[in-house]
């Protein structure tokens, strides 16, 4: 799936992929964020966190979680 992310630094919309990824039976997506290694997004409880152990910065972590909230939870 492709979501439009609002990159953090620019303000501009940009289009990245999201692939789906079963995680302990909780909506997961794998992002691929230009710029940094794939990293993994799951919703449990309501709430959009990174899994992954990569270190992410907190704008773009907060700019896909809006993207996926607005795209993935409609």
């Amino acid at each position: 799936m492709i979501i439009t992310v609002r990159e953090p630094g620019t303000k501009t919309f940009m289009n990245i992929n999201a692939y789906p990824e079963d995680h302990n039976r909780s909506t997961a997506w794998r992002i691929q964020y230009p710029g940094l290694e794939p990293f993994l997004m799951v919703k449990q409880h309501n709430k959009w966190t990174v899994t992954d152990n990569n270190v992410i910065n907190i704008e773009v972590a907060e700019a896909v979680i809006e993207a996926l909230r607005k795209q993935v939870d409609k």
